[in-house]
């Protein structure tokens, strides 16, 4: 299974914003800029991001982007659920009942099987863990986006906090 450039841009964004201070509101221009997409393209990935209650959206001039829960809650599964789909087997047909698997063809097994363990390693990884994973500091170790992206969070223009914004129960 190979990711496709939405999802990669969908975890990079995420792991930015986790790096940020708690409440912290970032458009999708300075993520655009970061990340090397353009900020159209970036504020699709956002949007869909926020469908899936991964990040939470903020209207008007002070506006932005902020996640939506802890980032040790969210999972890589529900990331590449959000960009992808449901992750499904390639086979031959869905049985409603899952002991009715052990009765199929070898190639439906075996992606059944492949299925349940992509879900697993996902469900495994948090956008925390992608964070916080500690990089080399050696010379040798390759360049690689996530390095460019954590260099880059202090860099990035802010547009300003949720913990400076009214509540919404303070405005009814």
């Amino acid at each position: 299974m190979l990711l496709t450039k939405t999802t990669e841009i969908a975890i990079q964004c995420l792991v930015l914003l986790s790096r940020m201070p708690k409440g912290t509101l970032i458009t999708p221009q300075p993520i655009s800029l970061t990340l090397g997409s353009s900020e159209s393209y970036t504020s699709k990935i956002l949007r869909t991001l926020a469908k899936a209650d991964l990040l939470e959206s903020h209207r008007g001039a002070s506006g932005g982007f902020s996640l939506a829960r802890d980032s040790k809650d969210i999972t890589l599964l529900e990331v590449v659920e959000a960009c992808e789909g449901a992750i499904i087997g390639n086979h031959c047909r869905e049985f409603p009942d899952p002991n009715m698997v052990k009765r199929t063809c070898g190639f439906h097994q075996a992606m059944v099987e492949f299925q349940e363990g992509v879900k697993t390693l996902l469900r495994k990884w948090s956008i925390d863990d992608l964070a916080t994973r500690p990089l080399s500091d050696s010379k040798d170790a390759p360049d690689c986006k996530l390095r460019r992206i954590l260099d880059a969070e202090k860099s990035i223009p802010v547009r300003g906090s949720l913990l400076n914004q009214p509540s919404i129960k303070s405005l009814k």
